[in-house]
């Protein structure tokens, strides 16, 4: 089994807040971190990955088509045929 993939954000009040990583999910030539609260691994966010600066920067999906399209996406992945 592979090793969970731990993502660090802080918030506004600069309280650390640990993420899994779920999958990274490629469509529309954009990237894409679906990511699960530690501990409340039943919630998940999308995050855009962009580059600025050189390097990889996380930024939260705001648009409700997007986040839709982005879901739709990972759900595509257990489709049985």
């Amino acid at each position: 089994m592979a090793d969970k993939q731990i993502i660090s954000f802080y918030d506004e009040d600069g309280q650390k807040i640990e993420f899994e990583l779920v999958e990274i999910i490629e469509m529309e030539d954009n990237k894409y971190a679906l990511l699960a609260p530690i501990g409340e691994e039943d919630d998940a966010y999308v995050y855009k990955i962009v580059e600025m600066d050189g390097k990889e920067e996380y930024v939260v999906v705001e648009d409700d088509d997007e986040f839709e399209r982005v879901l739709e996406e990972y759900d595509s992945y257990f489709d049985i045929e």
